[in-house]
């Protein structure tokens, strides 16, 4: 991420839950490898703009942190979802629209608490959760929840979890998506939140 290369250890697709990791942070150029605690693991690092966000299940919660990459690399605030875990472990589960000035909107899928990592090959999210980034601080904007009670199982002709996720965030010319098993659903970012506008299903219909 810019001229550094961040790297750490946490929970993985089987293994126990993590509840403190050391998060690294390497310049390409010449320099000091910083070394960061952080108390839970460390399963996304993904880019926010000049900066970069950190990911992980501690317990039964999913924690946010902001990492700092101007100057001497630092570590940033930090939020926590309660009863939370990744619905999506997959690189293309997180999305970030980028709206300058150290502000922008993250998108990632989240199920419940203290799941197994492998479970998103087999199980949908329940919902995608979005927050505001303001100057390196997260607030909650809310969720787009998934309706999956009349889903059939196609047999991977109209949609699949292996080859696509079984989740994702899409931002597309200022709009706001959600594709969440058979469903994409649009939501409408305001001062006071995410609301949903209005959805479609490509579920194959029962037969």
């Amino acid at each position: 991420m810019g001229r550094h290369i961040l790297y750490g250890g946490g929970n993985g697709w089987f293994g126990p839950s993590v509840q403190q990791a050391e998060l690294f942070v390497a310049p390409l150029d010449d320099g000091e490898v910083q070394r960061f605690a952080v108390r839970h693991g460390i399963d996304r690092i993904e880019p926010m703009g000049p900066h970069a966000v950190v990911i992980g299940s501690g317990g039964d919660d999913l924690h946010f942190r902001t990492v700092r990459l101007d100057g001497r690399p630092a570590l940033g605030h930090g939020w926590t979802r309660q009863k939370a875990s990744q619905g999506e472990l997959r690189s293309h589960g997180f999305f970030y629209r980028d709206d300058g000035n150290e502000r922008g909107v993250i998108g990632l899928p989240i199920r419940g608490a203290g799941r197994p990592g492998y479970e998103h090959l087999f199980h949908a999210s329940a919902s995608l959760l979005f927050l505001r980034n303001d100057g390196e601080r997260f607030g909650p904007l809310g969720e787009l929840q998934a309706w999956d009670e009349n889903v059939v199982d196609d047999a991977c002709k109209a949609s699949c979890v292996d080859w696509y996720g079984n989740a994702r965030p899409l931002f597309i010319r200022g709009r706001v998506f959600a594709m969440l098993g058979y469903e994409m659903v649009e939501g409408a970012v305001g001062g006071e939140g995410i609301r949903e506008v209005r959805r479609v299903s490509f579920a194959p219909p029962a037969r």
